[in-house]
């Protein structure tokens, strides 16, 4: 089974999805966009006349706030759609980026470049399989002495049951198998509850032993690992808003840690 060419699949229907949805609000991005969150703002560092390279950018929202803050970014995704859609907000916008259509393991074979920054955020490691070539990619296009930075979902998060309306309740392993699990096409995603979707989704759990262990195989020195009781998107049912505009839960649950963040340098 290709697994990775059934998630593209799911992501070309997700693309035109979340392009519409109110919970990207494109129209609001392209007349006002609001500056990128503060945590990614001071992850990274200053942009300002730097070369980006953001993986999984999807339709590239971050990607252009980068450009904004003075970069010269590149984004890739493996939804066709998803870099379509990219490439016309950039031209609506009329902000310089460029935008590569590929899964990222063949990025080798379309990218020759190195970047000072390599960055990534927000539900991107649940779609690889392998993050011991992603290490080696992160690696591969990184200059000497440059950054690497991601904030994402904590692997303790992706334990629970997310159809649960009340508990916390472990379902999923934290260690990583060599299958996928498979989760059938159903009603909704996460930008759009009541969206149709067509195509079945497969996902890798990750500890974050995994997550960690490939960067420093690599050659980067990790500067710090972070957590954090929020995330970015409603990943349970039972999960309430913040005023920043993340999730967390309730005050009556003791928090858990729902994101990390990794930054990490890559050897001079």
């Amino acid at each position: 089974m290709d697994y990775i060419r059934g998630n593209q699949q799911l992501w070309e229907e997700w693309a035109d999805i979340n392009f519409r949805s109110p919970s990207y609000d494109v129209a609001g991005f392209k007349a006002a966009p609001e500056a990128l969150r503060s945590h990614l703002r001071e992850g990274v560092g200053d942009v300002a006349g730097k070369s980006l390279l953001h993986l999984q950018c999807h339709f590239g929202k971050d990607t252009l706030r980068w450009a904004l803050l003075g970069a010269t970014v590149t984004g890739m995704d493996f939804s066709a759609k998803s870099i379509a859609y990219a490439r016309q907000l950039a031209t609506d916008m009329q902000i310089p980026a460029t935008f590569i259509q590929t899964d990222i393991y063949d990025l080798p074979q379309v990218l020759h470049e190195q970047f000072d920054v390599v960055f990534t955020s927000d539900g991107v490691l649940g779609w690889l399989p392998d993050l011991d070539r992603w290490g080696e990619i992160v690696g591969m296009f990184l200059k000497p002495g440059g950054i690497f930075y991601i904030f994402e979902a904590h692997p303790t998060l992706m334990i629970f049951d997310d159809a649960q309306r009340e508990e916390l309740r472990v379902k999923y392993p934290y260690f990583h198998l060599p299958e996928p699990l498979v989760f059938a096409p159903h009603v909704g995603n996460y930008a759009d509850p009541n969206a149709v979707v067509t195509q079945t989704e497969y996902s890798w759990q990750h500890s974050l032993a995994d997550i960690i262990n490939p960067l420093l195989r690599a050659g980067l020195r990790l500067e710090y690992l972070r957590e954090y009781p929020i995330v970015s998107w409603q990943a349970l049912s039972f999960l309430v808003p913040t005023d920043e505009g993340y999730w967390r839960l309730p005050p009556e649950y003791p928090q858990l840690p729902l994101s990390f963040a990794i930054r990490a340098i890559k050897a001079a």
